[in-house]
């Protein structure tokens, strides 16, 4: 079995790479604003006295910062100063990603559902790239960018979009600046108002397209399966025992620039390939797993891998596998003889 894949233009390279160092300097922009300025700052009188206030708009927490004199006059005016000048920075740094978006529109590179840009430009603003880890097939996206090719579409992926919860992970300080309750539903709710809960499922939600988001978190050893809420404060979401489930927990994380239908771009945050391919290979060969999908998870992993041996060269097949711990051993030497 094999792939063809179709490489970028030029052109395509050439944008792509522009894009995607604009949008990181964007984050890094968006992050600091939410970090140190995601407050209110004033003056109140009280008692015939004026005192400078700060008010953290998240949680609606009111510091008196000292009474107005030389010192909090000058925090004041710092403060309003730096603010206005990064407000401004960031104006331009979208006005710069709308002429990108265009533009991607213009050398084709548009390609990832809408959807699944949209959840993730939130991760990268919140800083959770390294927390809300894409699994399943969407995560073909990620790899095709890194490599500057477009799989087939028949191998990709549908609307559902899965998320691995990394236990590991702790949550952002932007996260905790933005939302101190720590609910993933808020976080949902602030990339799209629409998705709400699907039925009884605790870690299942669904907007008004009809785009199901699941959100997954591994339990540590043999938990028994139940609604417990996570020590990292995210609430709302089932930790799974599943076969499976925590050797993604402990994978490596692969992160690449993608391009929606609509031009808008979005850091994916993912598990590595060669990891990837292990994995889905694993799935494939799972006895009372449906037909059509073992089909499909070895069709990936035979995909991944020919990825990886065409156009990423950086990664030494053999020597890494050889030195994955955290797949079992016999699983490991399978995919080597199958698939290597």
């Amino acid at each position: 079995m094999s792939f063809h894949f179709t490489e970028y233009t030029a052109s395509q390279r050439k944008h792509y790479i522009n894009t995607q160092q604009l949008y990181e300097y964007y984050i890094q922009k968006r992050q600091r604003y939410l970090r140190e300025y995601h407050i209110s700052m004033y003056w109140k009188k009280v008692g015939g006295k004026e005192y400078l206030t700060k008010k953290r708009s998240s949680t609606n927490k009111v510091v008196s910062l000292g009474a107005k004199n030389a010192e909090t006059i000058k925090i004041y005016e710092e403060f309003k100063r730096s603010k206005a000048m990064l407000k401004e920075e960031i104006a331009q740094l979208e006005s710069k990603l709308e002429r990108a978006r265009k533009l991607s529109k213009i050398e084709q590179l548009t390609r990832v559902p809408n959807a699944l840009v949209n959840i993730y430009r939130k991760i990268n603003e919140l800083g959770l790239d390294e927390k809300m880890i894409l699994i399943g097939t969407n995560a073909l996206y990620a790899y095709e960018s890194y490599c500057g090719v477009f799989i087939e579409e028949e191998n990709l992926a549908t609307d559902d979009i899965d998320l691995l919860n990394k236990h590991s992970k702790a949550l952002s300080v932007v996260f905790d600046e933005v939302l101190p309750q720590g609910k993933l539903t808020e976080m949902i709710k602030l990339i799209d108002k629409s998705f709400e809960p699907d039925g009884d499922v605790p870690y299942r939600f669904r907007n008004k397209e009809g785009v199901l988001l699941e959100v997954l978190s591994p339990v540590q050893e043999k938990d028994a399966f139940g609604g417990e809420a996570l020590a990292d404060g995210f609430t709302n979401v089932l930790s799974l025992t599943m076969e499976g489930m925590q050797w993604l927990e402990n994978s490596r994380i692969f992160k690449s620039m993608v391009i929606a239908d609509n031009g808008k771009c979005a850091i994916l945050s993912t598990i590595h390939p060669l990891e990837f391919a292990v994995y889905k290979y694993w799935l494939s060969t799972v006895s009372d797993r449906n037909i059509l999908k073992k089909n499909r998870d070895e069709a990936q992993a035979r995909l991944v891998t020919q990825l990886i041996k065409e156009y990423m060269v950086n990664i030494n097949i053999l020597q890494e596998l050889e030195s994955m711990k955290h797949f079992k051993k016999e699983l490991v030497e399978i995919y080597m003889k199958e698939m290597v």
